[in-house]
């Protein structure tokens, strides 16, 4: 289901697919990491591209902190979608590895994925997508993300950490409970590291405190609930909420109700709105 906004006034960021997307480079896995708790798996390829027959390939796979990229794997039978998906790119280009992490399903394209091993190769093309850093860093942004949607905040985060932007970053993460919430311990040590960035995380299950399959969860001390008003006059004085550029990721319900949120609670013009969308991830 693909949801309809005015394009002309909002920057909406749209995945469309590609019929016959152009594979120019090759890319090999060197580590997979499967997060404890979920059906996340990250992949870790090498930053050095493996040779392909084209003229002028870069000797590195390069691309903008936010950018997507479509993935093509060998041997995937019976998949309606084909053999090709769109990631987002979850590491950024301060790290010397290219990362894609995506919740594993039952597709055969997702299921040929889960099985590559050290060694493996996938082709990729070229990164694509605006949903990335302004280059003008003195407006603030704020980022409101639910579940997997935070893979191009990663990235971003990540970027702005390394090479110490001065950009103010405020990222609400809303996650079902605390096992969910991706990258936590990368998001904790990179506020530690940048006095410019603030991360707030909320759990939208009422029922994940002391209800968890995986195990006793720590005591929770964070936000509870879904993101809304309340929560973000709390943690956005009056001065960054007037300025600020508004990123929004997630699950197609997330994104409907956070614009929603933006526009009609928080009356925030629909220019200062940034919305990734992509679905089937």
């Amino acid at each position: 289901m693909k949801l309809k906004y005015n394009v002309d006034s909002i920057l909406t960021r749209r995945r469309k697919k590609i019929m016959n997307p152009s594979f120019d480079f090759r890319l090999v896995l060197f580590e997979k990491i499967k997060i404890e708790g979920t059906d996340v798996i990250s992949f870790r390829f090498n930053q050095e591209l493996d040779k392909l027959e084209v003229n002028k390939t870069p000797s590195l796979f390069e691309y903008t902190a936010g950018q997507y990229a479509y993935f093509n794997l060998d041997d995937v039978h019976g998949d309606p979608n084909d053999s090709t998906r769109h990631f987002t790119i979850s590491s950024s280009p301060a790290e010397n590895f290219i990362m894609l992490s995506t919740k594993i399903r039952d597709s055969p394209y997702k299921q040929r994925l889960s099985n590559l091993e050290e060694g493996d190769k996938i082709d990729v093309s070229a990164p694509e997508g605006e949903f990335i850093l302004p280059a003008d860093y003195s407006k603030p942004l704020i980022f409101l993300s639910g579940g997997i949607g935070v893979t191009p905040f990663r990235s971003m985060l990540n970027y702005a950490t390394e090479k110490q932007l001065p950009l103010k970053i405020i990222m609400f993460d809303s996650n079902k409970n605390q096992q969910n919430i991706l990258f936590k311990k990368e998001f904790d040590d990179w506020t530690a590291l940048n006095e410019n960035m603030k991360i707030v995380y909320t759990l939208s299950d009422d029922k994940s405190e002391g209800n968890n399959n995986f195990g006793t969860e720590e005591e929770w001390n964070g936000e509870k609930g879904r993101i809304d008003k309340k929560m973000i006059l709390k943690h956005v004085d009056t001065n960054t909420l007037n300025e600020a550029i508004f990123y929004i990721c997630g699950p197609p319900d997330m994104l409907k109700s956070m614009q929603s949120l933006l526009e009609k609670e928080l009356e925030i013009p629909k220019d200062r709105i940034k919305i990734e969308e992509f679905t089937g991830y």
